[in-house]
């Protein structure tokens, strides 16, 4: 397990910098540092709001692959070494009793998959949660109130 956050941690680091990079060219960031505000002030209330909500949803992605990626090489006999449950070791462990109990299988198989597509679910709520250009029912409701407020006075006289 320590090998695949040695090795995932570059992904990251390539998508933050992109994201810091995307996020300094913006005009509220130009707007702040005219009115004098430091660095440090600059990263603390513009950029890390604003690059937080992508890692959270692409941290809850990965946490699939990386449950698909550790039971994977402990079926393969490379992860935890028992007594330590694993769900790929058990799957490999119940592989000789397929024809006669494949409920031993289809457990920790069946508990992989519902786990990953949990994690996988939650990362697309986040995602339709914290991005407001993806959920549509908040842009109805924003276009609503927007057209609210500018014919708050024609609605009025009618």
């Amino acid at each position: 397990m320590l090998a695949l956050a040695l090795v995932s941690w570059v992904g990251y680091a390539r998508i933050v910098r992109g994201m810091v990079l995307s996020v300094r060219e913006k005009e509220y960031i130009a707007a702040a540092r005219v009115c004098g505000t430091s660095t440090a002030a600059l990263i603390r209330r513009h950029i890390v709001p604003n690059i937080l909500p992508p890692l959270i949803v692409l941290a809850t992605l990965d946490l699939g692959k990386l449950i698909l990626a550790i039971a994977t090489l402990s079926f393969l006999g490379l992860g935890a070494q028992p007594p330590v449950p694993e769900w790929g070791a058990m799957i490999n462990e119940a592989r000789p009793y397929l024809q006669t109990v494949p409920r031993l299988m289809l457990a920790p198989g069946i508990s992989i998959a519902v786990t990953v597509l949990g994690f996988n679910l939650l990362g697309d709520g986040l995602r339709d949660l914290l991005d407001p250009r993806v959920s549509g029912s908040d842009a109805h409701e924003t276009k609503y109130l927007t057209w609210l407020m500018s014919n708050e006075g024609k609605v009025a006289k009618q």
